[in-house]
């Protein structure tokens, strides 16, 4: 049987083993961190806790032999983690980072065993512990990419419509000729760390770390990118969207509906319902120069080098200007083959040496090198495999494969959580859309108009590397949660 642990990286003073959650949470509590309501959803999720959860005995006299618990890999050790949702967010979110612990045999001289979980002395040194970091990035709409754009606004002297980015703002304190965004598709901090040298350009010019949008991928992420806005202002969510003035799921950049080549509708359904005025053309409105080079405007930038070049004639030209550039790229090969392929590296290596021959080909010019959201190499899971599941689906997920937007029947909604809980409550967390918003996930600011209507009652986020395809969609790497790998984006700079 297999055992595992939720803890800290901190070691208790008593078992000299790493902390348990439910101490790491209790000190967050006496801390006094927490708001209100956090601390009310703490008591409501203990008193669960104590209600299900038998309290071993050797806690009566204080833990005289310094035990530890394991919960069991079964049935009811799953729920037990499930259950933890809420703990393991309110560390993640106060920047306690959280582990899971897994083993194959028993850790011990077991004193106590129940249901769900054992204790054990004597733990054994020889143990082969698989350890993995358990912890979200939760979005920080004060440094994240929606605030990018909103330092170009204010540089170029044009009203923001967000908070400007730090990162960012410390290297426009001067006059430049050109500014230029350069948006490189997925490649997240731990793309580079994994592929890239250390002494290579992209690593040695690397300015700081900051965060995509939730959901971390392209429809949200570049989107805010372009208008400055969060998520809940602009209401491109995911690949799929739910609109209601259709009710259907619809591709987003494609308009076509979900999981098929047939158009949504004679227009364009996102422009129409959720338009939005973009930061290139805010620029140009106040009388300085600004260029979108993108294969989405012009179909024959087909490679890295034609980017750069659109990029190097534009910056020739005399007037003062803002550029924003998008490649799609190392998203695409990323997908297709995960991040151990040489394909990624090469394509990588021939962007950074591409980036950094344009820098120093330019004068008077501020490249900012950036991307959307990162990725994670997946295991993957077909909703439809699943018809319990399905069947309590009012229609099928939108959004994401890591972030799945639920619409649960009233009256399957018990057993529906229950059911996810019990197959994917080790992978993914579900929330309520309720708690989302209450956690402000797509953002702090007003709500588009169309914005709360495009979301079911259920949110299912991944905690770890597995993806639930709803589509014909198959990937090896994926994205759209708010792991480390997908949320952690670089601020690359060249100067």
């Amino acid at each position: 049987m297999k055992y595992f642990r939720i803890h800290t990286a901190e070691k208790a003073y008593l078992t000299k083993q790493p902390r348990g959650i439910f101490t790491a949470v209790w000190k967050l509590v006496d801390s006094g961190i927490l708001n209100e309501e956090e601390i009310k959803e703490y008591w409501r999720n203990r008193e669960y806790f104590e209600k299900v959860l038998p309290v071993p005995p050797i806690y009566d006299d204080g833990n005289p032999a310094g035990a530890i618990t394991w919960f069991k890999d079964t049935e009811e050790g799953k729920e037990i983690y499930a259950q933890m949702s809420f703990y393991r967010e309110m560390l993640s979110k106060y920047g306690v980072d959280l582990f899971k612990s897994e083993i194959e045999e028993i850790p011990g001289e077991i004193i106590y065993e129940d249901e769900f979980q054992i204790a054990v002395k004597n733990v054994r040194d020889d143990l082969e512990v698989v350890t993995k970091n358990e912890s979200f990035v939760w979005p920080d709409f004060k440094n994240c990419i929606s605030n990018l754009p909103n330092s170009v606004l204010k540089y170029f002297g044009v009203k923001t419509v967000g908070d400007t980015l730090p990162l960012a703002d410390k290297y426009l304190d001067k006059e430049y000729k050109n500014v230029v965004v350069i948006l490189l598709d997925g490649m997240g901090k731990s793309t580079i760390e994994k592929e890239l040298k250390e002494d290579g350009a992209f690593r040695t010019h690397l300015a700081g770390i900051y965060n995509s949008t939730f959901l971390s991928t392209t429809v949200a992420a570049t989107t805010s990118v372009l208008s400055g806005l969060q998520p809940c202002e602009h209401a491109w969510l995911g690949w799929d969207n739910y609109y209601p003035a259709i009710d259907k799921n619809v591709e987003v950049f494609t308009n076509c509906i979900q999981g098929t080549k047939e158009q949504a509708a004679d227009y364009n359904i996102a422009w129409t319902l959720t338009p939005y005025e973009n930061v290139i053309e805010k620029i140009k409105k106040a009388g300085t120069d600004a260029y979108l080079v993108a294969p989405f405007r012009d179909k024959n930038l087909i490679s890295i080098q034609e980017i750069c070049y659109s990029i190097k004639k534009l910056c020739e030209k005399p007037e003062r200007k803002y550029i924003y550039a998008y490649w799609n790229q190392p998203d695409g090969v990323l997908h297709r083959h995960g991040s151990d392929s040489d394909i990624v590296k090469e394509a990588l290596a021939e962007m950074e040496s591409e980036i950094e021959k344009l820098a120093g080909e330019l004068e008077d010019t501020l490249i900012f090198v950036t991307a959307d959201h990162g990725h994670i190499d997946n295991k993957i899971v077909i909703l439809q495999d699943y018809p319990e599941l399905i069947d309590c689906l009012e229609r099928l997920p939108s959004l994401e494969p890591r972030a799945l937007n639920l619409f649960v029947k009233e009256e399957k909604e018990e057993f529906f959580k229950k059911e996810f809980n019990r197959l994917f409550g080790e992978k993914f967390i579900l929330i309520t859309m309720e708690e989302a918003l209450k956690r402000q996930l797509f953002g702090d600011k007003e709500y588009h108009k169309e914005f709360l209507g495009m979301l079911g009652n259920y949110l299912a986020i991944a905690t770890g590397d597995m993806s639930i395809y709803f589509t014909d969609e198959r990937w090896l790497s994926m994205h759209g949660s708010l792991t480390k790998e997908e949320m952690e984006i670089p601020l690359i700079v060249f100067e």
